[in-house]
């Protein structure tokens, strides 16, 4: 009887020592989940605040078919007096950019800017997740300064996987500009502050995303009104809109 009450006794213990177990166990689980309740609505009200604060998407033109554009003082390729211009909103980092420059613009140059009927304006637009298209842009406009515009860009494209400062002075030397003048020009704010200009007025007509392309016909002055069209498209596309223009009268 006596090992009988033992054996109850001990059972019973070992029972409230469980139960007390279970329920502090249980109490680590409740406030855990509390925390990380506290933290989940923590980080939506972050999520939230960051939403109202951040800048406005842009908006696709209301009429994608009548955009008024600023050539600016931006490189132009071509015949200052063509009748149709292309003004083109791109990236050095981006891949459709860089896809773009390498399949789709030498035939608009070949058919088009060659023969005097397109002249060609390419402004920047570097997107903010391409860390190097901001200093790849100033560089090209250093190099433009010295009379190697479209060069530069040729190189950028083809460095687009390498862009770096070296690969910059590796252009300025092989290149002959001076390399002073060139490195002094990069370090220029109002080289940057130019190429934010034309981010900004991209964002201002539309522009969503790079590449990005306004095609109309040419006025006097420093304005066109033009069809919007987004993204790496192909030849035809360009064609079909150029042929449109250079056939109105």
């Amino acid at each position: 009887m006596k090992i009988l009450l033992s054996v109850i006794i001990v059972l019973a213990v070992g029972s409230i020592a469980i139960n007390a177990w279970i329920l502090n166990e249980v109490s680590k689980v409740k406030t855990a989940v509390e925390q990380q309740d506290k933290k989940f609505t923590e980080l939506g009200t972050k999520i939230a605040e960051a939403v109202k604060s951040a800048p406005a998407r842009p908006t696709a033109p209301s009429d994608p078919k009548n955009v008024k554009v600023s050539i600016d003082d931006d490189p132009i390729k071509g015949d200052l007096k063509a009748p149709v211009t292309i003004v083109e909103f791109s990236d050095y980092e981006c891949p459709f950019c860089k896809r773009n420059h390498d399949q789709v613009f030498p035939q608009i140059k070949k058919d088009y800017i060659d023969t005097g009927k397109v002249r060609y304006v390419f402004r920047d637009y570097p997107l903010g997740f391409h860390k190097k298209a901001v200093p790849a842009a100033v560089a090209a406009n250093c190099a433009g300064e010295q009379g190697k515009y479209w060069e530069i860009n040729d190189f950028l494209f083809q460095s687009r996987a390498n862009l770096a400062d070296e690969k910059y002075t590796e252009f300025a030397k092989t290149n002959g500009l001076d390399l002073a003048k060139f490195e002094a020009c990069r370090k220029d704010i109002k080289q940057q502050e130019e190429v934010n200009k034309d981010f900004e007025d991209g964002k201002n007509y539309g522009v969503r995303g790079t590449p990005s392309f306004f095609i109309g016909k040419t006025e006097n002055g420093k304005e066109m009104t033009g069809v919007y069209v987004r993204g790496a498209r192909p030849y035809n596309t360009f064609k079909t809109e150029i042929d449109k223009l250079l056939a109105e009268k």
